[in-house]
């Protein structure tokens, strides 16, 4: 079940990136953040809510409110704003690409603080993941090496994806220490909606006057970004979910699997919108091929 909810996470993280990039207009600066956001506070509110008064209701305890927090912060928060601000820049294919180094961040942290031990078999299947990431960032360093006002904004996107990538891998680390404290997946998944819904709306609100933006969200809605929240949502409860059941090394490398399904659905729902680069196609492939290995051997 622990790999079925990580292939799960990889899945509806993909779609909300097509959802993000379908809704984002060149005229407008919403990035869809302060929609999904709320998208996400609903569901997973409603989704704990359910979870805890019909089937399980488990002590809440301090340290793992805290751990959840802190969790939320680097992931639904930092971690996404990061990755919309690169998806943007350099499109859902290319930026999740990059964002999907996360694994190498995780596999440090659940290592060093969380005394996970990763099979041998699993392990070459993490290496082939890392190798098609590292495909992927030597071409697209390469490709950026060229000083123009384009590759100038193309460089900066990757770097909004790196920055994501580190903030989910360490975020995904600590959501594991969470479930370990506190094992209820719907409840970590309920955090981590409040905590970015709150972060993002004092961000929002340090732009001007947030009642306006709410306003605006809801007279005019963007219903790419409440469908990219329906499956954001899906996605964040799916992962934590899947952490009940393997180690958070498995999961967040079988997450990676986002890159080929976003170029899947690139082609089917973008079509001319997203240029797919054959290293793209390439690092992608061995990407999955790492993942069957841990599915098969982990």
């Amino acid at each position: 079940m622990g790999f079925f909810f990580a292939a799960l996470t990889a899945l509806c993280f993909a779609t909300s990136n097509i959802m993000i990039r379908k809704g984002m207009k060149p005229e407008s600066k919403d990035n869809g953040m302060l929609m999904t956001v709320f998208i996400n506070a609903i569901f997973l509110t409603i989704a704990w809510l359910i979870y805890r008064f019909f089937f399980v209701a488990i002590e809440i305890t301090l340290i793992g409110l805290i751990v959840y927090i802190v969790a939320g912060v680097f992931t639904t928060f930092i971690g996404r704003v990061m990755l919309f601000q690169s998806i943007r820049q350099v499109g859902p294919s290319r930026g999740t690409a990059i964002k999907n180094s996360a694994p190498i961040f995780t596999i440090l942290f659940a290592v060093m603080f969380l005394n996970e031990s990763i099979k041998f078999l699993p392990f070459l299947g993490m290496l082939l993941v890392l190798s098609g990431l590292g495909i992927q960032g030597f071409y697209m360093v390469r490709h950026t090496s060229k000083a123009s006002m384009e590759n100038q904004l193309l460089r900066t996107g990757y770097l909004f994806g790196l920055a994501s990538a580190i903030a989910f891998g360490v975020g995904q680390g600590v959501r594991k220490l969470g479930v370990e404290h506190l094992p209820d997946p719907f409840f970590g998944a309920f955090i981590s909606a409040t905590v970015a819904l709150v972060l993002t709306l004092v961000m929002e609100g340090r732009k001007g006057d947030i009642v306006d933006r709410i306003k605006q969200q809801y007279q005019t809605i963007n219903y790419y970004f409440v469908i990219a929240g329906v499956f954001t949502s899906i996605a964040v409860l799916s992962f934590f979910l899947a952490m009940m059941f393997i180690q958070v090394s498995y999961v967040s490398v079988i997450v990676a699997l986002e890159p080929i399904l976003t170029i899947i659905l690139s082609k089917l729902i973008l079509r001319k919108e997203e240029v797919i680069m054959p290293y793209t196609i390439v690092a992608a492939c061995v990407v999955v091929a790492g993942a069957i290995m841990i599915v098969s051997f982990g």
